[in-house]
């Protein structure tokens, strides 16, 4: 058994420093989380003295393949833990190593472990993570990031993107919550119909082919939907992931894309849901890179970035233009009606108080209020229009089954 000295972080915000027993570095690591600590650096004395930047087990080695992918739960775990270590005084080399031992899946560790070359390489943090990872965590991230570390806030940088994270996170939540109902009502439509088509409506159709009867319209209509979903349910599935598909592609065409966020934007209740949560995103980064110290113009770029609608992006980018040709935040917001009028005075305040910095995030709490009022007044109507469109689905049913009925019970008599 080796003695090992270590320094972990007591209740993610106080360091401590001690000593255990083990039979190696791994072994140690374990002891020390089940002290209740997580370990920040776990080293033998001959391998320096205590501000030495342990070897790490592997270390050197190549985790995996290249990552394409990072999830939102991910970006949030490696944030949300990157901005606790480095609050609690720890530097950010053994920050990412402390988050590469203890990260939960390799992507993470793989992350970590490179971004951790590149700056012992000579890169800031920001540099590394633009060179490595530009593109997993997208424009807007990278750039707070080197914001954050050139005004010698990273911390504060990664507290409020981790707001941004959880917005984003929240809304997607909402989305899926709101999608579930729907979904299982269209699950039930197609179990009823294979029932039909397997058991009930066979057993029907035998008996008046056999008594020589004719079978009502609306039951040959019924027969025929439910035969063609029972015999070619794979092609109804493959079909619907096609034509998913086929829709996601031709979304990458500018020209359709920008026809089809026009057409959305006109739809009620569905174009107030969608320009919110637009501006709710809008809003928030340039909160946090106005925060930051960015430029206001520099800002408006960047929170352009995060808005997927063409139609709301024009409107942003034309902002931008007319604050660069002189017009004040509030001027421009006002002329390319990008924002609504209500919160134009909240703006319009900030500038001239000098408390823009807190307006703008004002407004963004407003804005994530009138998203959550916006689904709320969706669901509140997609829910009657499914309910009246599955009364009609079951009226249709009921009426094919009663004509059945009816003919069966005419052969018999």
């Amino acid at each position: 058994m080796a003695k090992f000295q270590y320094s972990a972080l007591k209740d993610n915000k106080e360091i401590i420093k001690g000593e255990v027993e083990a039979s190696n570095i791994r072994e140690a690591r374990e002891k020390i989380r089940e002290l209740g600590f997580l370990p920040t650096k776990v080293y033998m004395e001959e391998y320096g003295g205590q501000d030495a930047l342990p070897p790490l087990d592997g270390d050197g080695q190549d985790y995996g393949k290249r990552i394409t992918f990072l999830s939102l739960k991910d970006k949030i775990n490696f944030t949300n833990e990157l901005e606790v270590l480095l609050s609690a005084g720890i530097p950010i080399l053994e920050a990412l190593q402390t988050l590469e031992i203890n990260a939960p899946n390799v992507k993470l560790k793989t992350i970590c472990f490179r971004l951790r070359q590149k700056i012992m390489s000579g890169q800031t943090f920001a540099q590394a993570l633009n060179s490595l990872y530009g593109t997993l965590f997208g424009p807007v991230y990278t750039a707070l990031i080197k914001a954050g570390e050139d005004a010698g806030e990273l911390e504060e940088t990664l507290r409020r993107m981790l707001l941004l994270l959880r917005n984003q996170d929240d809304i997607k939540g909402k989305i899926i919550r709101a999608s579930i109902y729907p979904a299982i009502l269209l699950l039930i439509m197609f179990g009823v119909l294979l029932l039909f088509a397997k058991v009930i409506f066979p057993a029907f159709y035998s008996v008046i082919q056999f008594g020589g009867g004719s079978v009502p319209f609306l039951a040959q209509i019924l027969i025929g939907l439910c035969t063609f979903v029972g015999n070619f349910w794979w092609l109804i599935i493959i079909g619907f992931g096609a034509a998913c598909y086929a829709f996601s592609a031709l979304l990458k065409n500018p020209d359709f894309k920008r026809g089809w966020d026009e057409f959305i934007l006109k739809i009620p209740v569905i174009s107030d849901f969608i320009r919110y949560i637009n501006l709710s995103n809008f809003m928030t980064v340039l909160h946090i890179s106005y925060d930051a110290g960015l430029p206001v113009l520099s800002g408006l770029e960047l929170s352009a970035k995060t808005l997927g609608n063409l139609v709301i992006k024009k409107q942003a980018q034309n902002a931008s233009s007319l604050a660069k040709n002189g017009k004040s935040l509030s001027e421009s917001f006002n002329i390319s009606g990008l924002i609504p009028s209500a919160l134009m005075t909240m703006i319009a305040t900030g500038e001239k108080s000098g408390t823009l910095g807190k307006m703008i995030k004002d407004a963004a709490d407003v804005i994530d209020k009138k998203v959550d009022m916006a689904l709320d007044t969706m669901l509140r109507l997609f829910e009657p229009a499914i309910i009246v469109i599955m009364g009609g689905f079951v009226l249709f049913i009921a009426m094919a089954f009663y004509q059945l009925y009816a003919g069966m019970l005419g052969t018999l008599f």
